[in-house]
């Protein structure tokens, strides 16, 4: 080995990396910001004498934050995968301009295949139990979180593929996704903390729960899915050192 090359960081090392990371980075609590933003413009209902104007104002308000919401997601993935330090709000505003069309391209393909398995789900179900389409789903919505939380657990390491080797096809990098969470399996234990843990403790807790808690357990989940992402970027830039690709298909 050559003694001028840095080693590797030790396990612990790369876990409070990113934990400084996600912390001391303008550009993630700026994402974090629209996220929240985009969830209070959510519950926001016109009243009913309103003008028909005013009524569409919510709609257009909420379609206007969730694409800056997506954007600046994007970007933040991008900006930490070139980066190995704190991410400014600026890095994050200018990251995303190349590859956005290519990230909300994956993301409709990824939710579409998602909704199709669930849809094969549910019609197995009907078949194999006989019972009517209503029953099956109130069956089947308890478990709809915790199965949303395993499969961010099992699929940890796709965005951060995705972003470190610019490989936006959906197929290919979720195969590579796995094999990484596969090799990497006995470092698990901490992204179980990070992203399985808040999925956990949010099906504990009630249906209705005061809004400064509710923000607080966003905040928290929010802070704990970045320093996953983080963590894995890293482990994806030491288990793949190939020259990273900037085409996007």
């Amino acid at each position: 080995m050559n003694p001028d090359t840095p080693s590797p960081p030790s396990e612990g090392g790369r876990r409070l990396r990113a934990a400084v990371r996600t912390v001391l980075s303008p550009g993630i609590w700026l994402v974090l910001t629209s996220q929240f933003a985009l969830a209070f413009s959510l519950h926001w209902r016109p009243a009913e004498t309103a003008s028909a104007e005013a009524s569409a104002l919510p709609i257009l308000l909420t379609t206007t934050l969730l694409l800056l919401f997506l954007y600046l997601q994007a970007s933040a993935f991008q900006a930490l995968a070139r980066s190995r330090e704190a991410v400014s709000a600026a890095d994050v505003v200018r990251a995303g301009r190349a590859i956005f069309s290519a990230f909300i391209w994956l993301t409709l393909k990824a939710g579409l295949s998602l909704v199709l398995i669930l849809n094969l789900l549910i019609y197995l179900s009907l078949l194999v139990s006989g019972h009517d389409f209503k029953s099956v789903i109130e069956a089947i919505s308890p478990w709809l979180g915790p199965l949303v939380g395993i499969l961010a657990f099992a699929f940890v390491y796709w965005l951060p593929f995705v972003f470190v080797r610019g490989e936006f096809r959906l197929l290919p990098s979720l195969k590579a996704s796995l094999r990484i969470a596969r090799a990497r399996l006995s470092h698990a234990g901490f992204l179980v903390l990070l992203v399985l843990v808040p999925v956990v403790v949010s099906a504990f807790l009630p249906a209705k729960i005061p809004v400064l808690l509710d923000f607080a357990v966003s905040v928290v989940s929010g802070i704990l899915g970045w320093m996953a992402y983080i963590y894995c970027v890293e482990a994806v830039q030491e288990f793949v050192p190939e020259t990273r690709s900037d085409t996007v298909a």
